[in-house]
């Protein structure tokens, strides 16, 4: 992934989780904190005539609860159950569109996936920090881990 869409993610990032869950996000060069022995993976793809890829986030299941709680206002023992995999999955969603705006203009027309969940190893998340293909990020404080992939 280049710098420019590390600082694109950022950007778009940082508008969708403040403006949603009123959490701020931080770029990390390295991301040493340990995610929890409970991670999960939301991943969207997109599609148009010209460009096609995926967006996906990587947080700790307890990360996710307390986006669930900061959107919908409430206190985690209140939230219906899979609120914090739904919270995870629309701020991809939310960024998703944001991102391809930001990257592409208004005027191209993406056709996107339903977002996706499914749990991550401690073991790959130990992977995914390894790698360098994800952008690392800190959102009140919590690891969470990005990556876009563009095709032509």
């Amino acid at each position: 992934m280049t710098k420019d869409d590390k600082e694109l993610l950022l950007k778009v990032f940082s508008f969708v989780f403040e403006g949603f869950a009123f959490m701020f996000v931080e770029m990390e060069e390295d991301l040493l904190a340990e995610g929890s022995k409970y991670n999960l993976k939301a991943g969207i793809e997109f599609k148009s005539r010209d460009s096609s890829g995926f967006l996906e986030i990587i947080a700790p299941t307890n990360f996710c609860i307390e986006l669930a709680e900061n959107i919908l206002g409430t206190e985690s023992e209140e939230l219906p159950e899979g609120a914090g995999e739904n919270a995870l999955k629309e701020v991809l969603n939310v960024s998703c569109g944001c991102l391809l705006a930001e990257k592409f203009g208004t005027k191209q027309t993406f056709d996107l996936s339903i977002p996706e969940i499914s749990p991550v190893s401690a073991e790959q998340w130990d992977r995914f920090l390894a790698g360098r293909d994800h952008a690392f990020f800190s959102v009140d404080e919590s690891p969470m881990l990005g990556r876009l992939v563009l095709s032509a």
